[in-house]
């Protein structure tokens, strides 16, 4: 699944796919998944001590960490670079604390 999603990423546009809305009905629709992609992205960076913001433009989202620091990042191949530099710890989305912890928060 990763190489698909590195794959993808390398050969899209630099608007992603699932940002895009042909027309004003779909629009409702792709800013609502944008929101889930970021609270989805705020509950795994979380744990981290990391922060994730949406400037609202294209495939663009700012990393920060409680130190200030901060980076634009576009595409999830560059969010978790992002994500790797400015932690304290390695980052591990896999972690069964971590899943345990997204599982609770979803019920």
């Amino acid at each position: 699944m990763v190489a698909v999603c590195l794959l993808c990423y390398e050969l899209a546009p630099e608007e992603h796919w699932a940002d895009a809305a042909p027309d004003a009905e779909l629009a409702g629709a792709a800013r609502s998944a944008r929101r889930r992609r970021r609270h989805l992205l705020a509950a795994v960076l979380a744990p981290y001590g990391l922060t994730v913001s949406d400037p609202g433009t294209g495939p663009h989202w700012v990393i920060g960490n409680r130190k200030g620091a901060e980076e634009v990042a576009a595409g999830l191949p560059a969010i978790w670079q992002a994500a790797d530099r400015l932690a304290s710890r390695t980052i591990d989305v896999l972690d069964p604390t971590l899943l345990d912890a997204l599982g609770q928060g979803g019920e």
